[in-house]
């Protein structure tokens, strides 16, 4: 009997839309649930094992429009694995957010995550969901960020301190004077023998002898301190004086000292002082505020660096990203985060991260800093305080401070997603890519620069995706979705981009709403809510060259909603029927 043999020793190539003539050997015209592996060659995919249909924790199932256009999103916490959605808001009703074990179907409890005032997005595309350890962070792109309205309460002028300086000898035998709400203390010559407490005794008396209503006057070490409260009601009032053998040994002031040395050791508890450091330049300006060892009666104690007053103290925590965080094996609560104040400085010195007023399109996390993408902004937390996003000190700027910086670009540019790369951060908008990196290592305040890298159209609907060696990521036409993959090089070089769907080009449909990756298997894949169908590139090379690349797709029982790799498990939710 003769030998069996044929030309085309495996189909491991996949599909190509070329011609006949054109295509290599071993691609085919359609490879439908079909799994191409170097080892084991062309099988079967393998099977779906069904866990459960999805319910909620009454046990009563969804049907087939409860969770439409729903935001989907995986959770790995160690010991379990969770599958999540984010409903979209409609009919007046905001979203809520379901959560079920990966493995089980079991419907987990989320606390304050039914129609939460947070989940105002109307589609899956407004939501963005990073998972770092224990903790969920939640962003929607539907809500501006506001600051919290300013302080109120702090009236000019209402205090004043005279300081005496020098020594007692500039001051023995030198005439004083103290002008309080406008009446002048009757000149005062100190004498010969006087001492520092002779001196502030008689400048007291005879400012508690004008009678000035609601003035309070307190001796603390080598300061008098004036405090102006009428009926219960903060009061300002004028203060000059001078003193001493060049008129220059009482110092007075109330809101303001042109420098530090005007600050007394002694002082009462929370006395607020701005130090110009230079008058000409508002940026040179900090604040201070005394902290008494015993703050019901003042005295000794230390000064502060603190913020101005009448200021916002920082961000309005209900219009910021939310977290979920376990507190069971099945408990989840949605809530908000402790986003830290601002302590320091003023609009000028400490200012607001430049997504005030602007919303969060992204979250990230990288070098011990939580970051987010906020139109052509890319803002990051203090170093390893992932919720600190205001400066330390208005008076001296450290690598650990929050980083803000903008991509500016003659080309319409707002940012939607970002990547590691070797060189630093790959930043990603429709129409332009940067890449925001420090040549001096970490990423820091002074330090970090961000250039333009490529100018491809992409998807801003659908977040690139990282393979370990290069990114993926699409760009959609009118009628059918390519698919590209981008290789960073040196800071000085482009990176280099590769359409690896030209064989198949017209053949992924425009509707793809979800990418994702299998590092270890070495493969890609997208899906959409409104198709049952998979898209599949799988690749393997030997370290130096590509050995194989083929393209195949999956037909599921049902639309594909959701699609999670995590290591060898592949979890799908599928709507059908009801």
């Amino acid at each position: 009997m003769a030998a069996v043999t044929q030309r085309i020793s495996n189909y491991l190539s996949g599909v190509s839309k070329q011609t006949d003539s054109k295509k290599l050997p071993g691609q085919v015209r359609e490879c439908i649930n079909g799994f191409p592996d170097v080892t084991l060659g062309l099988t079967k995919r393998p099977g779906f094992k069904f866990i459960k249909t999805l319910a909620n924790t009454g046990g009563t199932e969804f049907d087939q429009t409860d969770l439409d256009n729903a935001k989907w999103f995986y959770i790995n916490r160690s010991a379990t694995r969770y599958i999540g959605c984010i409903t979209p808001a409609a009919g007046g009703t905001n979203g809520s957010i379901n959560i079920w074990n990966a493995d089980t179907g079991a419907a987990c409890t989320v606390t304050n995550g039914s129609a939460h005032t947070y989940l105002t997005g109307t589609s899956n595309t407004n939501y963005d969901v990073l998972s770092v350890q224990d903790t969920t962070i939640i962003t929607n792109d539907a809500v501006t960020v506001t600051a919290q309205a300013a302080t109120t309460g702090f009236v000019a002028q209402s205090r004043g301190t005279l300081l005496l300086t020098g020594t007692i000898e500039q001051m023995q035998g030198y005439d004083f004077s103290v002008t309080v709400a406008g009446s002048t203390t009757a000149a005062y010559t100190a004498s010969n023998t006087a001492d520092f407490d002779e001196i502030l005794d008689t400048l007291k008396s005879r400012i508690d002898a004008l009678s000035i209503s609601g003035l309070n006057v307190t001796k603390y070490g080598t300061t008098l301190q004036l405090d102006r409260v009428v009926s219960s009601t903060r009061t300002a009032f004028t203060l000059s004086g001078k003193g001493g053998d060049d008129t220059e040994r009482l110092v007075v002031y109330q809101d303001w000292a042109d420098n530090e040395s005007w600050l007394p050791p002694n002082s009462f508890h929370d006395q607020h002082v701005t130090i110009l450091n230079s008058r000409l330049y508002d940026e040179d300006n900090y604040y201070a505020k005394f902290v008494a060892t015993n703050p019901s009666t003042g005295g000794e104690g230390y000064w502060k660096e603190t913020v101005a007053n009448n200021i916002s103290p920082g961000l309005t925590d209900t219009t910021m990203p939310y977290r979920l965080r376990n507190t069971g094996a099945t408990t989840f609560v949605f809530e908000t985060i402790p986003w830290g104040d601002r302590l320091v400085g003023d609009d000028t010195t400490n200012a607001h991260p430049s997504f005030v007023g602007k919303t969060i399109k992204k979250a990230f996390f990288h070098d011990d800093r939580l970051g987010f993408l906020s139109e052509d902004n890319v803002i990051l937390s203090r170093a390893k305080d992932p919720y600190e996003f205001y400066a330390t000190s208005a008076r001296t700027h450290t690598m650990a401070d929050p980083i803000d910086v903008n991509c500016a670009s003659v080309r319409a540019t707002k940012l939607y997603a970002i990547l590691p790369a070797r060189q630093g951060l790959t930043l990603f908008s429709k129409n332009q890519q940067f890449l925001i990196y420090s040549d001096d290592g970490p990423l820091t305040p002074q330090s970090t620069k961000i250039r333009p890298i490529s100018n491809m159209e992409m998807s801003d609907e659908v977040d690139p995706i990282d393979v370990g060696t290069h990114f993926n990521f699409i760009s959609k036409t009118p009628n059918f979705t390519r698919v590209f993959a981008m290789q960073t090089k040196g800071l000085g070089e482009s990176p280099q981009i590769l359409d690896i769907g030209r064989i198949v080009n017209e053949w992924i449909t425009a509707n793809i709403d979800t990418l994702v990756a299998s590092i270890q298997n070495d493969f890609i894949a997208m899906s959409s809510q409104s198709s049952n169908t998979i898209y599949f590139y799988k690749t393997y090379t030997d370290g130096k060259e590509l050995l194989m690349e083929s393209w195949f797709k999956w037909v599921l029982p049902g639309t594909v909603q959701s699609m999670s790799i995590d290591q060898d498990d592949m979890y799908c939710v599928t709507k059908q029927g009801t």
